[in-house]
């Protein structure tokens, strides 16, 4: 099959100069060899349903999905629902609605993760996919917590060397009432496998969504994640890192849609390019009609170690709501010279000081992921890297 679609939209349009409206995603002869993830720790307590059809699946969103649709009847204006990207999807996702045509178009099921009402899982469930050459994977996954309850979920993929193919994973979310998901994405893939991480979901009153993301590897890597803050006093806290090698090229796509009242959100990506990658990255906060009281912060901080780099950052706040605090910035700079000197007097070269300055800013990230095994798989794959 052919893949040709638009993704991680920006929620309202900018100068097209800037060439960050969004992504255009083009390949040929793609053809897909597994259609789910490898769950390899289910714990006791978690209802784990494979090969569900994706309306049963996502019918959870559908009374949040009315809804919004009503509060959004009549907007207008940059902060009105500009976003034909999304035209059709129940729950909003950072990639869009390309994602969930391209699962359609190859019959993938969906794998429902769930459990019950009032539950605390303290062990976390663990996905994994490894590419050999020639293969490609496609997956979608819908993670249910209840009210009351408490869930970690994570997802790690790697490949050999030579892989060459796609991993396409596309995960949706509800978060009850008082409820948390703890999710955690690793991205470990060869140099020449093309990625779409795509993420959407919605958390309801007092509830918390908390994501840890690490993108190292691929030659592509396309990842988008949109909340929907819908209920009173929820939050969300994303903490993303990133590393940009060779010829790698990023796409970020971050949206905080800020519905409820007192809602917080935070979002920090940090991360490095050097050699000749690229990247480009946009953050959004989207404070809708009813959001009074409601605090947003997005931060990029990127290291550029190379004059060959090219980074793209485009911050967004857009308000229907007066009584709000939005804060948005994106610190970019190289390594100065004063800590460059300070290190050289004390015997670290240059290289070693960039892999020292590099490793702190991946590490920073790394030690939030709640599973040793994982940070130490982390922690390999960087020193192989770097």
């Amino acid at each position: 099959m052919n893949i040709d679609m638009r993704v991680n939209e920006l929620p309202a349009r900018t100068y097209r100069w800037l060439q960050l409206n969004g992504e255009d995603v083009s390949e040929k002869d793609i053809s897909f060899s597994a259609f789910s993830l490898e769950a390899v720790k289910v714990p006791e307590g978690v209802s784990l349903l494979e090969n569900v059809d994706a309306d049963k699946a996502e019918s959870i969103f559908a009374p949040s999905h009315e809804a919004n649709l009503k509060a959004d009847e009549g907007l207008v204006g940059p902060n009105g629902d500009t976003a034909p990207n999304h035209a059709g999807q129940i729950v909003r996702t950072g990639m869009g609605t390309g994602v969930d045509s391209l699962l359609e178009s190859a019959g993938v099921k969906a794998t429902v993760i769930k459990i019950a009402e009032g539950t605390v899982v303290s062990e976390p469930v663990m996905f994994h996919d490894h590419l050999s050459k020639g293969k490609s994977t496609i997956s979608r996954q819908v993670i249910i917590v209840p009210d009351n309850s408490e869930l970690t979920v994570i997802m790690d993929y790697d490949s050999d060397a030579d892989a060459d193919g796609i991993e396409a994973v596309s995960t949706k979310f509800f978060v009850g009432k008082d409820a948390t998901l703890h999710l955690v994405k690793v991205q470990m893939l060869g140099q020449k496998v093309r990625h779409f991480d795509d993420l959407g979901g919605v958390v309801m009153e007092k509830g918390k969504f908390d994501l840890v993301e690490m993108e190292m590897g691929a030659s592509k890597s396309y990842v988008g994640a949109y909340v929907s803050l819908l209920g009173d006093e929820s939050q969300s806290l994303n903490n993303t890192g990133f590393l940009g090698t060779d010829e790698q090229f990023y796409d970020f796509n971050y949206v905080a849609e800020q519905r409820g009242k007192k809602t917080d959100s935070m979002a920090t990506f940090r991360g490095v390019l050097e050699e000749r990658a690229s990247k480009n990255w946009r953050g959004s906060l989207d404070f809708r009609e009813g959001s009074s009281g409601s605090v947003g912060d997005e931060q990029e901080d990127t290291l550029l170690l190379s004059p060959d780099v090219i980074n793209r950052s485009m911050p967004l706040i857009l308000c229907k709501e007066e009584n709000v605090d939005g804060r948005h910035g994106a610190t970019i700079g190289q390594l100065s010279d004063d800590m460059l000197f300070y290190m050289e007097a004390r015997g670290i070269d240059k290289e070693t000081a960039k892999k020292i300055m590099v490793r702190a800013r991946l590490d920073s990230v790394a030690r939030m992921i709640p599973d040793e095994d994982l940070k130490n798989k982390v922690a390999l794959f960087l020193d192989q890297i770097l």
